[in-house]
C-alpha cells in the first residue's frame, strides 16, 4: 500500500478499507488486483503508466464488482452508477472519483457516457485501465483459485500470458472476446496460451 499515489491520502485510504468490500475483498476480486497489477508493471514502462494510474487501477479492480449488491446482470453499470453517486465516495476527489467509475464500471461493455466530461488525457487513462482490467476478469472468468499466471511478456505488439489450469481453454477463449479495447489502446494484441 505503500506506492500508493498522492491523491490517495492516508485519510482516504483508511475510510476505504474501513468499507466491507475493500477491508476483505473477495476471492475474485483479490485475483482479479493480483492479474491487473501483474499486466500493469508488464506495460508500465513502455507505456507510461505512473503511480496515480496504478492507484486507479488498484481501487477499481477491488470495487469492480460492487454493482452485484443490485443486480448482477448488469453489475458493471450498477458499480459505475454506486461510485459516482454513493455518498461514501464522495471524500474521492475529482476527476479520479469520475474516473474510478469508468474503470470499474468499464471491466465488461461499456465505459459509461460520463467519459466524454473528462478531458482527452484523462479519456486515456481511463481506456487503458479499464483495457488492463477486462483482460484481467477476463482471466479469472471460469473463477479457478488453482489457476496459475506462469509468465507475462511483451514481445512486439502483442501482450503474452501464460498460464496454468484446468480450464485454459475457457481463459484463451475469454481473454480472446474481452481483448478489444486493449487491442485499441495499446496497439497490441493479447495471447494466452498453456503451460
Amino acid at each position: 500500500m505503500k506506492c500508493l499515489e498522492t491523491f490517495v491520502t492516508d485519510e482516504i485510504r483508511q475510510q476505504m478499507e474501513a468499507r466491507l468490500f475493500l477491508a476483505h475483498p473477495s476471492a475474485h476480486e483479490r485475483r482479479v488486483l493480483r492479474y491487473a497489477i501483474m499486466i500493469f508493471t508488464i506495460l508500465s514502462k513502455p507505456f507510461h503508466l505512473g503511480k496515480k494510474k496504478r492507484s486507479l487501477l488498484y481501487y477499481a479492480a477491488l470495487l469492480h464488482d460492487i454493482g452485484y449488491e443490485i443486480s448482477a446482470r448488469k453489475h458493471d453499470a450498477h458499480s459505475r452508477y454506486l461510485i459516482l453517486n454513493d455518498p461514501f465516495f464522495s471524500f474521492w476527489p475529482q476527476p479520479e472519483r469520475t474516473m474510478l467509475a469508468l474503470i470499474a464500471g468499464g471491466h465488461r461493455k461499456k465505459l459509461g457516457p460520463e467519459l466524454e466530461m473528462l478531458s482527452p488525457g484523462k479519456q486515456f487513462t481511463v481506456r487503458q485501465l479499464a483495457a488492463i482490467l477486462r483482460i484481467a476478469d477476463a482471466i479469472d472468468y471460469p473463477r479457478d483459485e488453482s489457476l496459475e499466471i506462469r509468465e507475462i511478456t511483451l514481445l512486439r505488439h502483442q501482450l503474452n500470458i501464460t498460464v496454468h489450469s484446468r480450464v485454459s481453454a475457457m481463459v484463451v477463449e475469454r481473454v480472446a472476446k474481452k481483448s478489444l479495447l486493449f487491442k485499441e489502446v495499446f496497439e497490441m494484441s493479447v495471447m494466452v496460451s498453456e503451460e
